[in-house]
């Protein structure tokens, strides 16, 4: 992909187009959360279509799978790439963006376009993010848009399934083709030695990047600052030693690199709730927070 030409938009001389959500989410999308409005297979837009997409926003999201031709997009805030066969664009509701034919030839696609409070976090929680991905050359898409057509609610409730489950798989083939990167390496290194206590100048140094630059892309990867990834963990695995043996509590706070027993309870108080005894006594009725 190119990102060369990033597109200026001037919002004072011309306002982008926005295409709308029409009518209320049916109440039987509504108590499930998601909702897929509607769907195109193989839609043929333009030769060279990029040039004359005006700058515009939807209401909802949308996945757009390139299955014939070429196309050129642009995302505000991400950048613009040049499109093959086999990827995949998604923009979020009210991001700027425009995407169509390139290279003399049109843009033919398979798209959804869907909406609701889970796809929402989907969003909110990095799953589903903005931009162009490889999603290979069969059409995914299509099983879901099979489903949408039987209006009987469990065959809308299985396409919402189909959905998520397929922003999933995607998020996980994304991240492991990131898999060499640095930061994975980190987070190796980091299971590997429980007992240390990582400085976030050390981290950096361990990915050769500067600290800022280590952060964005830590945070980037787990959704989470440095620090706070290195202490969860350590009360995870904690977690993980309380109900699997016997050791004692003191004796699980000094392999996890707590030098004083106490201070490693009070953490896991805070993490789980409750004591690190408390944990042990109760478990499997017990279930400790996740981290947001």
């Amino acid at each position: 992909m190119s990102n060369d030409k990033i597109i200026q938009f001037d919002f004072s001389s011309e306002r982008p187009d926005v295409h709308r959500l029409l009518r209320k989410m049916p109440e039987l999308h509504a108590r499930y959360g998601l909702w897929i409005i509607n769907a195109g297979a193989a839609s043929r837009s333009a030769e060279n279509g990029f040039v004359s997409c005006r700058p515009r926003k939807f209401e909802f999201y949308s996945i757009s799978h390139l299955i014939e031709g070429a196309g050129r997009c642009w995302i505000d805030g991400c950048g613009e790439w040049d499109v093959s066969p086999g990827q995949l664009i998604t923009v979020a509701p009210g991001v700027l963006n425009r995407y169509g034919g390139a290279a003399g030839l049109p843009y033919v696609e398979d798209s959804i376009r869907f909406t609701g409070p889970i796809a929402d976090m989907l969003y909110q929680s990095g799953i589903l993010q903005n931009g162009v991905a490889d999603f290979g050359s069969a059409r995914k898409l299509l099983p879901i848009m099979a489903m949408i057509q039987d209006p009987s609610r469990d065959a809308q409730f299985n396409a919402n399934i189909m959905l998520q489950k397929l922003l999933v798989d995607l998020y996980l083939e994304r991240n492991r083709t990131l898999s060499v990167t640095p930061v994975e390496a980190l987070l190796e290194a980091i299971k590997s030695r429980p007992e240390h206590w990582w400085t976030v100048e050390e981290m950096a140094e361990f990915c050769n990047l500067s600290v800022d630059q280590f952060r964005r892309n830590f945070e980037r990867r787990t959704g989470m600052r440095p620090k706070r990834y290195l202490e969860e963990f350590k009360l995870r695995l904690a977690a993980e030693f309380l109900v699997s043996g016997s050791a004692p509590v003191a004796e699980i706070a000094l392999r996890l690199g707590y030098r004083d027993p106490y201070h490693f309870s009070r953490r896991f108080k805070l993490f789980a709730g409750v004591s690190p005894e408390r944990y042990r006594r109760e478990f499997p009725n017990f279930t400790a927070p996740s981290g947001n």
